[in-house]
């Protein structure tokens, strides 16, 4: 799937979360494209996939774009997006399955061969941090892939505050109200810096860490699961 081609079905089919979502994270559609680019070549396979804090299923949609003979389990805090998720993928009914829970503390399944966290990591306090990545190595097969979109903040406490001053600018201009946004962020979210998140995955036992994008305070990354028995 081309970039075009995403954009082309995000005109015909985003609800209003996807709506929002463009408004506020910079580069969303283009983000996107990404994620899918990093899912695995080989479309035949049945792979077996984690949509972990999974929302109304946007990743998952993307992830049966291109694999379509993948099946996807949802996880998710609340009935609500669960709701919204099974209806986005109505037409996956037999590919799918839900899970609620919190996974902060609730077991999400094991022997996945690609786990996908799309704005999801930033639920996490520090100190959930180590057994939450530990927790995520183990429910992956070997050779299995970690994939997330999610908000981290600069190591420099100036150029932090240069990200948040530009992200504010970017909603601005979107239309949408920042000082609400940011406050909303402060307020709920505990994002670390893109050099912790590396050290939490190397830790934990993940291989080829790598940083694909990033712009402002967000980012896209993977790991692997490598050799072991």
């Amino acid at each position: 799937m081309k970039q075009i081609s995403i954009k082309e079905h995000y005109a015909k089919q985003a609800d209003d979360y996807e709506t929002l979502m463009v408004k506020l994270v910079p580069q969303y559609l283009e983000q996107s494209q990404i994620i899918f680019n990093l899912l695995p070549e080989n479309t035949d396979k049945r792979y077996r996939i984690l949509d972990l804090g999974c929302g109304n299923g946007i990743l998952s949609e993307l992830a049966f774009q291109k694999l379509p003979n993948a099946f996807i389990t949802g996880f998710d805090l609340t009935d609500g997006m669960l709701n919204a998720y099974e209806e986005k993928l109505s037409n996956f009914s037999e590919k799918i399955e839900m899970i609620q829970g919190d996974f902060r503390e609730d077991s999400f399944g094991r022997g996945y061969d690609i786990i996908i966290a799309g704005l999801t990591l930033h639920h996490l306090s520090w100190n959930d941090r180590e057994e939450f990545y530990l927790r995520l190595f183990s429910s992956l097969n070997n050779g299995g892939k970690f994939i997330a979109r999610d908000i981290i903040i600069d190591e420099d406490d100036a150029v932090r505050r240069d990200h948040y001053r530009y992200w504010k600018a970017f909603m601005n201009a979107q239309g949408e109200d920042s000082d609400k946004w940011y406050a909303k962020h402060l307020e709920k979210d505990s994002p670390i810096t893109l050099t912790d998140h590396m050290l939490w995955l190397t830790k934990a036992g993940f291989k080829k860490a790598a940083c694909h994008w990033r712009l402002y305070n967000f980012a896209i990354t993977s790991a692997e699961k490598i050799g072991v028995n």
